[in-house]
């Protein structure tokens, strides 16, 4: 039986069809195999490298196992994660890296920021943004922060540490390895117990560190500073200001001693300067409301209070110093 020219024509018609949806199915099952290997030739070629050394915060693309346990090796504790499981093939990704992260001892972490090539998906992309960087301000210990390609997401949690003070020695290393964990050892040890009010035990322990550090600097003020040692605070906040002349810990603490040494003008200065670069920090606030009224402005003194006990109505002592502004 032969088929006429309009049968033939209908046979050829089907036949594309059905080969063009298996060429589509294919293509997007290939698609779905290299996202979800990004170890492999099709991505590597566009995405960062894995950082040749580990700092506080380490950049980077989706790592490999073995990468994994290199950070792990060079003393890392936190693997942070923005992939974003709402992605069918980044579900997979996290899935993957979770598991391999709690067979290396290290601790997993995921702020999910979806976005292809930079573009954001969902609405709550600049929320997990400052949650993971709140979360890399505080963290105790060295974390690797990666996206897909380590090119987008980490670059704008990078970008918010900038804006949140975050030093930036804590991703550009200086010095040499040895020197920089023991930099780290000491920073950890120290400020475990600043956080118990140990602070001649603060000093103590930082007095072998000689490379320059802000978060030493500052950690070393704030220890003088709360012994009473005004003088010994200022040259340990300003060292720290000569490395980061716009770090607002050693700015606060350096306008906290100006206050104490009699210089409310000169220390009302700095507390807007800490506040022009983290609006609405309270203890840059709460000096400010003091350089007011150590200043005799107590009208604006009492304002500045009361915008801090919006803040924290519960604060006892901001709630003394507004007493004493709205007095006679």
């Amino acid at each position: 039986m032969s088929l006429t020219g309009n049968q033939w024509k209908s046979v050829r018609l089907r036949t594309i069809v059905v080969l063009s949806m298996i060429l589509l199915g294919v293509g997007v099952a290939a698609s779905y195999w290299v996202l979800v290997h990004p170890g492999s030739i099709f991505v590597r070629w566009a995405e960062s490298v894995f950082p040749r050394r580990i700092t506080k915060i380490s950049f980077g693309p989706y790592p490999t196992a073995q990468d994994l346990r290199r950070f792990k090796a060079a003393g890392g504790r936190y693997v942070v994660s923005l992939l974003d499981p709402r992605l069918p093939y980044e579900k997979v990704l996290i899935e993957r890296e979770r598991k391999e992260a709690q067979e290396d001892g290290l601790i997993f972490k995921d702020f999910p920021m979806a976005s292809i090539f930079d573009h954001k998906i969902f609405n709550n992309y600049h929320q997990e943004e400052k949650k993971a960087a709140q979360f890399l301000r505080s963290a105790n210990g060295p974390c690797y922060v990666h996206c897909y390609l380590g090119k987008h997401r980490v670059m704008h949690v990078r970008n918010e540490l900038v804006r949140e003070g975050v030093p930036r020695r804590y991703w550009t290393p200086t010095g040499t390895d040895q020197q920089y964990w023991d930099l780290v050892t000491h920073l950890n040890q120290a400020q475990k117990e600043f956080s118990q009010d140990h602070f001649a035990k603060v000093l103590e322990i930082l007095q072998p560190i000689s490379l320059g550090d802000v978060d030493v600097s500052a950690l070393r003020g704030w220890s003088y500073y709360r012994l009473g040692l005004f003088d010994a605070a200022v040259t340990a906040f300003q060292s720290g200001l000569k490395l980061d002349p716009h770090n607002p810990r050693n700015l606060l603490g350096l306008a906290y001693c100006l206050l104490q040494q009699g210089e409310p003008v000169m220390a009302e200065r700095k507390f807007e300067e800490v506040l022009e670069r983290v609006p609405g920090q309270e203890d840059a606030l709460v000096g400010e409301g003091l350089a007011y009224l150590a200043l005799q402005q107590k009208p604006l003194a009492a304002q500045v209070f009361r915008k801090v006990l919006r803040m924290d109505p519960n604060n006892a002592e901001v709630k003394n110093y507004l007493q004493r502004a709205d007095s006679e």
